[in-house]
């Protein structure tokens, strides 16, 4: 059945939100001509995302036809809706949002998350920037049609809507979902019916979704894809994307990079990573009994789930700083990094020597943890083949008892929010 609607103003973006539902696991479909919408209202389909060619409009014009399609889809019984904006906010933005809203009960909110961190789309401050540079300064605010004018947000919408507009800032979402329900619910208070938010990473995007999946009173998404399809993962349950093999991740770099390339991951995958707290390792060299409880934990997993492994803990209240823990024991930060990286390598060899059926690869992250990988593994060499990216090595190891076994590393500051699936299918099709 049908649970989920998207508005798009041109195909190729209506395309982009069904592909991103697809890679959830969700049957979408994508209608050419918004005046064939009655011919794909089907059960066999989770989502359909219409074509409704408005982007070139007026903005009457533009908000008639939005409104025309979304009453359509409403009318069929879907409650759950978006209006899917370009990537680089061109076109109708305040005049679609209003005609979705139109088609909807009077009490929907609009929660405009212009985010798209993997194509280096992000809104701070209330301005979006591509790849670090004011969206209006980019070819977008060339637009032969529809250029965009002014980076901030808002003028992008009170130009087309006399609609009360509210904005939730970055500082609020990182500060966690409960900030994030307080600030929404402020807007709500103040009479708020479109409220924008800061977003930069898939983290803060999730926390959105998870913030609005608390209201009880209707609500529609005004993004290009990302927040989209995390509210329908919410709403319906991500289904697994399933590979033909295993995945071991090791994930020993703290970057914050590499969460959001595991929070991509999550975003994309059913990958079923542990969060290792490493103050267990730091007052001593010695296994400790956690190691093995791990690692038992891990290869459990790989019958659950085709991406498997284990992430060093990106709490804050986590996080060590190593020159202060090794003056406390009287010992050099190296030591502190020694017992850390070892610690995580053990785990590794322990995942290894219990076994996962039909391994294909390892992907191991950090530097000094590949080093410790290796020693604790007997890895004696790696046979290098080539590069995946820049700085992103595949080969295989040799000697040890996984001799021969594919293996891509990384340094933890390398690479974008997708470089871990793109390592994963690497590794897979070899």
């Amino acid at each position: 059945m049908i649970k989920w609607g998207v508005v798009a103003d041109d195909l190729t973006g209506a395309n982009t939100a069904a592909a991103l539902l697809t890679n959830s696991g969700f049957r979408t479909i994508t209608t050419v001509d918004h005046r064939h919408i009655s011919e794909f209202l089907e059960d066999k389909y989770d989502a359909i995302v219409v074509n409704a060619a408005s982007r070139t409009l007026n903005g009457e014009d533009a908000r008639e036809r939005v409104r025309f399609c979304t009453k359509i889809l409403y009318d069929y019984g879907i409650r759950h809706f978006s209006k899917r904006i370009d990537s680089t906010i061109r076109g109708n933005l305040g005049a679609e949002t209003e005609g979705m809203l139109d088609a909807l009960p009077e009490d929907t909110i609009a929660c405009v998350v212009a985010a798209f961190p993997a194509s280096g789309r992000i809104v701070v401050g209330n301005y979006q920037l591509v790849n670090g540079v004011p969206v209006h300064l980019t070819m977008a605010g060339a637009d032969p049609v529809k250029p965009v004018r002014s980076s901030l947000m808002v003028d992008n919408f009170k130009n087309q809507t006399k609609l009360k507009i509210g904005c939730v800032s970055l500082n609020d979402i990182t500060a966690g979902i409960e900030n994030t329900i307080a600030a929404i619910q402020e807007n709500i208070d103040h009479g708020k019916k479109i409220i924008i938010f800061d977003a930069i990473t898939f983290n803060d995007i999730d926390i959105i979704a998870k913030a609005m999946s608390s209201f009880d009173r209707p609500w529609i998404a005004v993004d290009p894809g990302p927040y989209t399809q995390k509210g329908y993962e919410l709403l319906n349950g991500k289904k697994k994307k399933k590979f033909n093999g295993k995945i071991l991740i090791v994930a020993g770099s703290a970057s914050s990079l590499t969460h959001e390339q595991m929070a991509f991951l999550h975003a994309q995958t059913d990958a079923r990573i542990i969060s290792i707290d490493i103050r267990r390792f730091i007052d001593s060299d010695e296994p400790i009994p956690e190691e093995k409880i791990i690692a038992k934990r891990v290869v459990g997993l790989s019958y659950l789930s085709d991406v498997i492994g284990f992430r060093v803990e990106g709490d804050s209240d986590m996080f060590i700083n190593i020159n202060i823990e090794a003056a406390k024991r009287g010992i050099k930060p190296d030591d502190i990094t020694r017992r850390i990286t070892h610690g995580l390598a053990r785990i590794s060899s322990l995942i290894l020597s219990m076994g996962i059926d039909n391994l294909k690869g390892i992907y191991l992250t950090g530097g000094d943890m590949t080093v410790a990988f290796c020693e604790e593994c007997n890895v004696k060499a790696l046979e290098l083949k080539g590069e995946i990216q820049p700085h992103i090595s595949y080969g295989f190891l040799v000697g040890g008892d996984s001799d021969n076994l594919p293996i891509v590393t990384k340094g933890g500051l390398i690479g974008a929010p997708d470089t871990v699936l793109t390592c994963i299918k690497y590794l897979l099709n070899q």
